[in-house]
């Protein structure tokens, strides 16, 4: 299973005296139910079992009501002094919206904190960044990474929201210690995100690569099948021109397969530019290879170069070597173009070799 998070920080002022309450994930229900919890103990802790009753009986309505919302909770923290918690839940699968990508389910973090940080803005800070570093962790990783961070996440603001509970007195030292702690806690975390990122970047790029390039050779496959027959001169042209196609999307797709097996950074993307636009561009690079391939292909018939197959019957075996090359290596097609540019504008001889 994977998992998303909360999106945004929303301010609202309670009915009662309280102060404002920051709450990171559902609008409503959450606070509701932190509500619910608070006035339960509360309850409980006066005595009267008829007014204890129904508030358990309000707060499982609530909890009820946020479960179907959210998803089940996986982990919470109350806060014993106000009406305050932080909390962790599972559920809603991806798959529901759309059941071709991303089908595992969502992780979220909820937080209303404000009752008992408003006297420890340090602290209301690095909660504040922990929101942040969530909402990048939601939006780019999936599966077992973004588990991982998120769980991370919940620990360190579960950790803050405990010191302030365990030492009401607090010292300002203390409190600056506990701040520099999970600054570095909170460091290593986007270390991690970045690491799990950059991978799940690859992926999700490799994905829309795959897709584009199944679909370019599938189409030229089958428009190849439907030639088949012809006697006309016309159909091999065609046919070599679809191998061709198929060809540059297949060379595209295997470059950027063999840089990313290289153990290095050859191969990079930005992946914080979101899931569906990485998966897009990936897409456009299997078409910029078949491209290529054509282009080299149109370049060598039209005898610019100078260049002929090795015999009449290897011809189709000969381009489709080209325009895998083309789309394999753009430093390959560039000399290429780079040789027909310079014959043609009369800066060069005749190369004596056309690949390299």
């Amino acid at each position: 299973m994977s998992a998303t998070v909360a999106g945004a920080v929303h301010d609202h002022v309670e009915e009662t005296d309280s102060p404002a309450s920051t709450q990171v994930g559902a609008v409503s229900s959450f606070s509701d139910l932190v509500r619910a919890h608070f006035k339960r103990e509360r309850e409980r802790k006066r005595g009267d079992a008829e007014a204890a009753h129904e508030a358990d009986r309000e707060f499982h309505e609530r909890l009820y009501e946020f479960e179907q919302q959210e998803g089940a909770l996986a982990a919470v923290y109350w806060s014993t002094r106000n009406a305050s918690a932080i909390a962790m839940t599972v559920g809603n699968s991806r798959g529901r919206r759309n059941p071709l990508v991303d089908t595992e389910s969502e992780v979220r973090l909820h937080r209303v904190t404000d009752w008992v940080t408003k006297d420890a803005e340090p602290v209301a800070d690095i909660l504040h960044a922990c929101d942040l570093l969530a909402i990048r962790v939601g939006e780019i990783l999936r599966g077992t990474s973004e588990r991982i961070a998120m769980r991370w996440l919940y620990a360190v603001q579960e950790h803050v929201l405990g010191y302030l509970e365990r030492t009401p007195a607090h010292s300002t030292k203390q409190e600056h210690e506990l701040i520099a702690e999970q600054r570095r806690e909170l460091a290593r975390i986007e270390d991690y995100y970045l690491r799990a990122g950059a991978k799940a970047g690859r992926i999700v790029y490799v994905t829309g690569m795959l897709i584009g390039a199944t679909v370019i050779t599938l189409a030229c496959t089958l428009v190849a099948i439907l030639l088949t027959g012809g006697s006309h001169r016309w159909n091999h042209d065609v046919r070599v021109l679809l191998l061709c196609t198929g060809a540059g999307a297949v060379g595209a797709l295997v470059s950027v397969l063999s840089r990313m097996s290289g153990g290095t950074d050859k191969f990079t993307v930005d992946f914080e530019v979101g899931r569906p636009l990485l998966r897009r561009l990936g897409l456009y690079k299997p078409l910029v290879g078949s491209v290529f391939g054509l282009a080299l292909y149109f370049l060598l018939v039209s005898g610019i170069l100078m260049t002929q197959p090795p015999s009449e019957k290897k011809t189709i075996y000969f381009y489709a070597v080209i325009a895998f090359l083309a789309g394999f290596s753009e430093r390959f097609t560039g000399v290429m173009f780079g040789n027909a540019e310079r014959l043609l504008s009369g800066d060069g001889d005749q190369p004596s070799s056309t690949a390299k």
